[in-house]
């Protein structure tokens, strides 16, 4: 019963949140969907994440402050839209009758193929050797009631803040909501949690894709979701492609960053930038930036990148100086801790850090 309880909070935080709070964003929209709502939310939530979490981590504040500060924020915003959601009226929300009776088959042929793979990752779970820094980073922060206090690898304290993850702390992300989950081990949460929500996340992303390359086609999309699930499943060919991370070790901040961010910045980047009228905001986009910052410090960099292309075509396509300023000014949460890190490694060169 008690696991029971743990499971119902941890589909509350994973799923009922980031639904929720997503609709906050979506105020340009005049048809709703819960997938475009889900999206939008784990935008939010990890945008959240990164901007309570650096701060927190130099004040050297306890997990527990981090944790209550996430929680009464989230759930705030989760009410917030709710309330939005039953002034649009709920029924826009979800799929008409009819609709779910002209989906094609292949959509139920992949999301049995999906349904299929979430079984094998979660009863077979990967034991990765990354986990020795990422998922003992969060059982550390939990057992210490720190962040990046201590080095999982000693159990000593850090004598100098660990660079490479000061400015994508995923782990304590993850320690975050392993402890909302009524304290459910970190561990767990990683390999069994964790790719029951990301993984079915990543083909969410895929899906709205397919959405919108194919906007009237109910048979080609499916096949699309279908496909994208049959290349994650035959990824093994190479360690170091999307498909593979997706399929072996979903739980790490990089993979996240892999199989589910990267198609969500070409998403909102074709939904955004590569739209005359945009369908979301550009507060949206700035926080697509800066919540891919918490999963990884290639986030910061590969981020930026990315979206700058799209800011770079959107400009010429539109002929709008006004497009690209907008666009540029969504990507300065990278240019931000980027420089950052920088001053941070010449302050230590130089012994005052």
């Amino acid at each position: 019963m008690h696991f029971v309880i743990k499971a119902f909070l941890a589909g509350f935080w994973l799923i009922l949140v980031p639904t929720a709070s997503g609709a906050l964003f979506l105020r340009r929209k005049t048809t709703f969907s819960l997938e475009e709502s889900f999206l939008a939310g784990y935008v939010f939530l990890f945008a959240t994440a990164e901007l309570l979490t650096v701060p927190l981590l130099f004040l050297d504040a306890p997990l527990h402050i981090l944790v209550i500060s996430y929680g009464v924020v989230t759930v705030l915003a989760a009410i917030a839209g709710l309330l939005r959601m039953k002034k649009q009226g709920f029924s826009k929300w979800f799929p008409a009758p009819g609709r779910l009776k002209s989906t094609s088959v292949f959509f139920w042929a992949a999301l049995l193929l999906i349904a299929f793979q979430v079984f094998v990752v979660v009863r077979y779970a990967h034991l990765d050797a990354d986990d020795a820094l990422y998922v003992a980073a969060s059982t550390t922060a939990v057992q210490e009631d720190s962040i990046f206090h201590i080095n999982a690898y000693t159990g000593l304290p850090y004598l100098t803040l660990p660079r490479r993850y000061i400015f994508s702390p995923f782990p304590m992300f993850l320690a975050v909501i392993s402890q909302l989950c009524g304290g459910l081990h970190a561990a767990i949460t990683a390999h069994t949690v964790f790719p029951a929500v990301f993984i079915p996340a990543s083909y969410v992303a895929m899906y709205q894709l397919g959405r919108k390359w194919l906007p009237k086609e109910k048979d080609a999309q499916g096949i699309f979701l279908f496909l994208c699930a049959v290349l994650c499943w035959f990824s093994a060919y190479s360690e170091y492609n999307a498909g593979n991370f997706q399929m072996v070790r979903i739980w790490q901040g990089k993979a996240i960053l892999a199989a589910f961010m990267v198609p969500v910045i070409l998403y909102f980047s074709l939904t955004i930038v590569m739209e005359e009228r945009p369908e979301y905001s550009w507060l949206l986009y700035a926080m697509v930036n800066l919540g891919t910052c918490l999963l990884s410090s290639v986030g910061i960099i590969f981020a930026p990148i990315m979206m700058g292309i799209f800011v770079l075509m959107g400009a010429i396509r539109f002929k709008s100086l006004r497009r690209a300023a907008a666009g540029l000014a969504c990507c300065l949460p990278s240019v931000i801790l980027g420089i950052s890190y920088i001053l941070i490694l010449v302050l230590r060169g130089r012994g005052i850090l």
